[in-house]
């Protein structure tokens, strides 16, 4: 047993040691790669110190990044849908809660200020509670609503700050009292100066009153004191002038100080019972900043993905894959974006080109890219990316360090040295300039000796080198995949472009020749070279050559297809904006028919009541009028119904033919179809056949089995028959009223009662939420309220309100 509790201890130990050494090199890798300099992008989107201390925070060991970037996603639809919230929510308040909790009265200005925080957190909270499409469980929802309601606080401090942050007369009956006595006793005061300065005018040095020592006192001559009974305050520098406060003055002055004193205490009473307000629910306040810095880190970065085009990419697997990634310190109209795959049958990627291609900050770009998304951040790559959660370990830059007595070559083997102590299976190496800095021919050797101790150890990693050896190595190793960076031969510039399963030239000779190298040094180089090594150097040229156009006519394609898909996306809204219109447009026809049939009726009645007819033909040709204009309305009906029909259902749904199940739009029985004859389609119910028109009937998967007693129409409900029905509930709380689900009968019947409440409410508007579905019940609503006088207008909700899934009502 006391082995067992040796040997757990032993483990304890040493799992603590190995994460205290995987932060210590995260630190360091967070110097290699810039992240700080990356993480002050996110900051700067931050709303206050709040969120900067939150992102501050986060790092791979501490973060469950799937959950956060779950929140921010949540976020970005709330902010796309809604717009960002009040800014005043994450004020930090901290400063003022600390003194609270250390027993400080808190002052008027800071009261304010904490007004401020509170309002806005409460705007914050009603802003996701009046949410009606997000889903209750969304999470981020639910952390939101967790916040405290510190309304109570708000009213009391609104009833004693005002605006200014001073305390309100009307704080306490005392306070009001007291300083009513004070503005009455300075009347009295300023009155008897008025009538000591027009008494002894010729006394005084000016016709002025002054305060010292908080007393009200007159600037008498210097030789005139004798004439005068009362308090001498002070003099003049040159003494030609006394401040002095009349006798008749200093009962009243005594008044002022002793209401001035009255007032700080009560004052002082006032705040430290608001103070200890706040401090009642300081525990509950302080919970919630927790809460509200993690929102406003979080806000943050739904900012940085809707504001830079970021991607939510939660990392998992081991699948490497950087789509147009971007790396976020290099400005927008210089930044090449990369493309990288390291799949998981596959241990290691070695990228060979020119000096200046692009390798180094490719290679800062991928380590960027894994350590934000492991941190819970959201990174400049395209969709289709996918991050693997490894640890990174790298060995980026010159690593000379004059203070260790370090060489270049020397600094390179530290790093790689203590790459390969603390990488495992679960992670990744990026080395920059693979066995550089001494000879190649002995670099050489060092860089396989080291690529071969990853594969050994199935760790991922991905070299940059300039080492031939490396190059063919790599080329016929079926665990490596070759990579180079885009060079163009013409201008002799780099691309920074990385080419996937392709060797890079090194290209010296050209860049030599470009940079002004003497023609006859670089033949006399050339001698030097084997054949074998030219001829293996043309060769990758000519490839990289040929794959540089086909990259560049590949990025042409892509561009076209995105243009594409762009122009497909605005058709479509478009498309679809106009069949909203035309289903408006239908109901504004049904509206003014409606009209005519009034009026019609109108003309019939008078007609029949008119003694001077005798005649029945009159009555007769309006009846043929008003039957003809309901004809009319059928017909207008049928196209509205189909325009919904078109717009809600799917293709698929819409594409029936002979053996499919399909059901009525407005039902749930299921039936098959047996024959398709001209415009109808003859479907068989259970033995009972009926010919339906096709945007009547909705295609379904599987046979269902509906019983009887579902499939039971309802009989319809008359307007006097609801009227005389209804019941009134409680005062109506919120102005909507969610009728999916239900018969068009049974949403009227609601529908009526809910408008009753609504009239009868401080609301003057109505949202129904009847979903998009198939339309049916969204047609006859807009039936029933465009002949209910009660409606002054009804529209489709906006966008943020529900689109075509809520109908809009004005009373």
């Amino acid at each position: 047993m006391e082995e067992l509790r040796k040997n757990l201890h032993n483990d304890t130990d040493s799992k603590s040691t190995n994460e205290e050494e995987k932060l210590e090199y995260l630190e360091f890798l967070k110097k290699k790669i810039e992240y700080h300099l990356v993480l002050e992008k996110y900051k700067n989107l931050c709303y206050s110190s709040l969120g900067k201390e939150y992102l501050d925070s986060l790092h791979p060991y501490n973060v469950d990044a799937q959950q956060e970037l779950s929140y921010v996603a949540e976020l970005c639809d709330f902010v796309r849908a809604n717009g960002y919230p009040p800014a005043d929510a994450f004020i930090d308040v901290r400063h003022i809660l600390q003194k609270v909790a250390d027993g400080l009265l808190v002052d008027g200005e800071e009261f304010l200020l904490l007004l401020r925080f509170l309002l806005g957190v409460k705007s914050l909270r009603e802003m996701f509670k009046n949410q009606r499409l997000l889903v209750l469980q969304n999470s981020v929802v639910n952390l939101v609503l967790k916040i405290g309601n510190y309304d109570e606080i708000i009213e009391r401090i609104k009833q004693v700050i005002d605006e200014n942050g001073k305390i309100k007369d009307s704080a306490s009956l005392l306070l009001k009292n007291i300083r009513n006595e004070y503005a009455e006793t300075l009347r009295e005061i300023r009155k008897r100066v008025e009538r000591f300065i027009s008494q002894h005018q010729h006394l005084l040095q000016e016709a002025t009153y002054t305060i010292k020592n908080d007393r009200y006192v007159l600037p008498i001559k210097a030789n005139e004191r004798g004439k005068l009974k009362g308090i001498v305050h002070g003099s003049s520098s040159s003494g030609s002038t006394l401040y002095f406060e009349p006798e008749e003055l200093i009962p009243l002055n005594d008044k002022l100080r002793i209401l001035t004193e009255e007032e700080a205490k009560e004052v002082a009473r006032i705040l430290r019972e608001l103070t200890s307000k706040v401090f009642d629910r300081l525990q509950s306040l302080l919970g919630d900043i927790e809460v509200l810095k993690r929102l406003d880190g979080l806000f943050a970065k739904a900012r940085y993905v809707i504001e830079k085009g970021a991607q939510i990419i939660i990392p998992g697997g081991n699948y490497l894959k950087l789509s147009k990634a971007k790396h976020p310190l290099i400005p927008e109209d210089k930044v090449v974006p990369i493309d990288i795959e390291l799949p998981t049958d596959k241990l290691g990627i070695v990228i060979t080109g020119p000096n200046t291609g692009g390798k180094t900050v490719s290679l800062k770009t991928i380590a960027l890219s894994i350590i934000l998304a492991r941190s819970g951040f959201p990174v400049l790559a395209g969709e289709s990316s996918r991050i693997p959660n490894y640890d990174v370990y790298v060995d980026i830059g010159d690593s000379q360090n004059i203070l260790e007595n370090l060489s270049t070559f020397s600094g390179h083997i530290v790093n790689i040295v203590r790459a390969l102590k603390l990488a495992d299976e679960n992670s990744i190496v990026l080395i920059d300039e693979l066995g550089s800095g001494t000879d190649p021919y002995e670099g050489s050797a060092i860089a396989l000796g080291i690529i071969e101790e990853l594969i050994a150890r199935r760790i991922k990693f991905i070299v940059t080198t300039h080492l031939t050896p490396v190059k063919l190595y790599s080329m016929s190793h079926d665990k490596l995949i070759t990579a180079s960076m885009e060079f163009d031969p013409e201008t002799l510039s780099p691309k920074y472009r990385i080419l996937m399963n392709i060797p890079g030239a090194s290209h010296a000779f050209e860049i030599a020749q470009k940079y002004g190298l003497d023609e006859s040094i670089l033949q006399r180089a050339k001698e030097h070279l084997d054949e074998e090594h030219v001829r293996i150097d043309e060769l990758i040229k000519s490839l990289n050559r040929h794959i540089s156009e086909l990259e560049e006519r590949k990025r042409e394609l892509e561009n076209t297809l995105r243009e594409y898909q762009r122009q497909k996306r605005e058709f479509e809204e478009k498309y679809k904006l106009l069949k909203i219109k035309k289903m408006e447009e239908f109901d504004k026809e049904l509206r003014e028919v409606y009209k005519d049939i009034q009026k019609a009726k109108r003309d019939l009645q008078i007609t029949l009541q008119s003694k001077n007819t005798e005649s029945e033909q009159l009555i007769k040709k309006r009846l043929k009028e008003i039957e003809g204009e309901v004809k009319h309305i059928e017909e207008v009906q049928e196209k509205l119904e189909k325009v919904f029909y078109e717009t809600a259902l799917s293709d698929e749904e819409k594409n029936i033919g002979v053996g499919d199940y399909v059901k009525l739009i407005d039902g749930t029985a299921v039936g098959k179809v047996i024959d398709i004859k001209g415009s109808k389609v003859i479907v068989d119910f259970n033995g009972i056949k009926l010919e339906v028109k096709p945007e009547k009937l909705k295609r379904v998967a599987t046979k269902n089995i509906v019983t009887s007693a579902s499939s039971q129409t309802k009989p319809e409900i008359t307007n006097e028959k609801r009227i005389a029905t209804k019941v009134y509930s409680s005062p109506l709380m919120k102005n909507e009223i969610d009728v999916r689900g239900m018969t068009v009968e049974e949403a009227i019947e609601k529908l009526d009662e809910f408008i009753d409440q609504l009239l009868m409410s401080d609301f003057t508007t109505g949202y129904i939420i009847h979903g998009k579905g198939t339309g049916k019940l969204a047609t006859g609503i807009w039936n029933y309220l465009r002949h209910d006088k009660r409606i002054k207008n009804y529209r489709f909700g906006r966008p943020d309100e529900g689109g075509v899934g809520v109908t809009v009502i004005e009373i």
